[in-house]
């Protein structure tokens, strides 16, 4: 009989020990004091933020163009394009560039803005890096060819943009160069027509307008994607 009473005690408490077993795998999450048993609940990263300020110009070949787009304009339509890309692409948190300007009329500061201050709109901004770049080509090149033969003769105009762009990331805090990148964009279109006898027409297509701003759409788009693998 003792055997039996053994065998049933035996039973009895190695069902308490698993219903205590079962009963921890339940309850502990929730309680505090089994802090190794809590789940990990993973943290959002926290967004880098940036700041542009207005490209720089150093055309190392035809700049006609540039000087033709009032130059300062077209680097401010290059600078915006940079920051609606980066806002639209979500990496990074991007002040506004009124958060700029605001600052800029605040200290009085007026016309080219050199990397140092840059980097200490950046700070005063709050910022952990500051965006800074150099249009070094913003230019369209055109070709045109032409012939004919017994009266009969054709010609053909081609247009090829290209917007070629330097860009550095500076640290706010040791004012160092964190990362570094160049693009280019290019664009091009063509137009061509014939004659009989010197009567003829033409095709053609949108103007130089277009052309270059697709192209500082190419570069600008290449500069958001190298920026996600270096900053």
């Amino acid at each position: 009989m003792t055997k039996t009473f053994s065998k049933k005690r035996l039973l009895l408490l190695s069902q308490c020990a698993l219903s205590f077993v079962l009963m921890v795998g339940i309850v502990a999450p929730v309680l505090p004091g089994l802090g190794y048993l809590e789940p990990a609940i993973a943290q959002p990263t926290k967004k880098k933020k940036v700041v542009v300020v207005d490209f720089d110009f150093a055309n190392t070949g035809d700049s006609s163009y540039w000087y033709s787009y009032r130059g300062s304009g077209a680097a401010r339509g290059i600078s915006e394009l940079l920051i609606n890309k980066l806002v639209n692409d979500g990496t990074y948190s991007v002040i506004s560039r009124g958060a700029v300007e605001n600052y800029l009329k605040e200290k009085g500061i007026s016309g080219a803005m050199d990397e140092a201050t840059a980097v200490k709109i950046g700070k005063a901004l709050g910022v952990d890096a500051v965006i800074v770049g150099t249009v070094t080509r913003f230019n369209v090149e055109t070709k045109r060819a032409s012939g004919g033969l017994f009266g009969i003769g054709g010609n053909s105009e081609t247009q090829k943009a290209t917007v070629q762009l330097t860009a550095r990331a500076v640290d706010t805090t040791t004012q160092s160069i964190i990362a570094a990148w160049n693009s280019v964009g290019e664009s091009s279109t063509s137009s061509g027509g014939g004659s009989v006898f010197g009567i003829g027409g033409s095709s053609g297509s949108s103007g130089t307008d277009e052309i270059l701003s697709k192209a500082a759409d190419d570069a600008t788009s290449k500069i958001v994607k190298e920026m996600k693998n270096k900053l």
